[in-house]
């Protein structure tokens, strides 16, 4: 038996407003609040913004224009190997998926928007309201990761989420020697 190889593209580039989970907007401003931020001074506070590279991770049907079921979106950026110091190895075993707080998407070879490996930090979230979302995303063509791989993402990110630490782990098993 053969295995059939399918072209299965990782990306689409796309364009307006029209916004939908894995879409990939490069030097989006996020703001960072001050590390000393505390209740009494919020109203004062001073807030800086960095560039970043998000991708979206508010599903799909939370998105679609004039049925919206949200008011932010949520996102989580996006580094280079060469922006995380990360050797081969690293890179190798994010991508077997041995680090669930990160997840590997792979390069993009679309004309004009090509990108070597990228990876998703799960420790890291920001979210930005919606219209300006939906604005920011107007201003210029986009990568949008493609099906499954969005849905991959999805899922990586809700595993990272989901995991449950107990309080006392089930202790190593002992096995019994086998009578002769």
């Amino acid at each position: 038996m053969t295995v059939r190889e399918y072209n299965y593209p990782w990306y689409s580039i796309v364009e307006g407003d029209d916004l939908e989970q894995g879409d990939i907007l490069e030097g989006c401003p996020v703001f960072v609040p001050p590390s000393d931020l505390r209740p009494e001074v919020a109203g004062k506070a001073q807030f800086t913004w960095i560039a970043q590279n998000l991708v979206i991770l508010s599903q799909s049907c939370d998105l679609v224009k004039g049925a919206q079921k949200l008011e932010e979106v949520l996102f989580c950026p996006l580094y280079t190997q060469a922006e995380l110091a990360w050797n081969e190895a690293k890179i190798e075993e994010a991508r077997k998926g041995r680090f669930p707080g990160y997840h590997l998407i792979a390069p993009s070879e679309e004309a004009d928007f090509e990108r070597d490996v990228r990876v998703v930090d799960f420790r890291q979230v920001y979210t930005l309201p919606l219209a300006f979302v939906r604005t920011r995303a107007a201003e210029s063509k986009r990568l949008r990761l493609m099906p499954p791989y969005r849905e991959h993402l999805s899922q990586a990110f809700a595993r990272f989420f989901m995991r449950v630490g107990l309080p006392v782990d089930i202790p190593p098993l002992k096995r019994k020697a086998k009578a002769d």
